[in-house]
């Protein structure tokens, strides 16, 4: 069944209040959790898994950076010319959600509805410490310092 959003919020905001939980409106600005639309009987691992949904995400974003074999070629320029800097921001967020994934894995074989919230109360506060990096990064993205030119192919005969 669905629920409305105004049932969710109230369902929430006790959840919220018994474990100390970021408020609504933060969570669904990042995470977008008012898409957590069914009734469920577990809500705190419905909204887990949606926060993860967009940690997964972009997880695999960084990882392609870090490793862009098969990189999309509008990325390439950005990699190529990569500094020290970026890299190492990379990295710090990369184990920062690689860290979260594996523990969230665990909430996935034995449910515990404490487990849940403190793995949602960690999920946002390591958005919140990497948003600023992540956010430089992808600035760097668009601009890159290093173009890649493109070689031009001629036959001398």
């Amino acid at each position: 069944m669905i629920m409305k959003l105004a049932d969710l919020k109230k369902e929430y905001g006790l959840l919220a209040t018994k474990y100390k939980l970021p408020k609504f409106a933060e969570l669904n600005e990042d995470f977008e959790i008012e898409k957590c639309e069914k009734e469920s009987e577990t809500l705190l691992r419905v909204i887990r898994k949606a926060m993860m949904e967009k940690i997964i995400s972009s997880l695999g974003f960084v990882e392609m950076l870090l490793n862009p074999m098969n990189a999309p070629r509008m990325y390439l320029s950005y990699i190529h010319g990569m500094g020290a800097d970026d890299k190492k921001s990379i990295e710090k967020i990369y184990t920062a959600f690689a860290d979260i994934s594996a523990v969230a894995l665990e909430c996935e074989i034995d449910y515990s509805e404490k487990n849940e919230a403190e793995l949602i109360r960690s999920i946002f506060d390591t958005w919140q410490k990497v948003k600023l990096e992540f956010r430089k990064i992808l600035t760097h993205l668009k601009a890159p310092s290093l173009k890649v030119e493109k070689v031009q192919k001629s036959y001398f005969g």
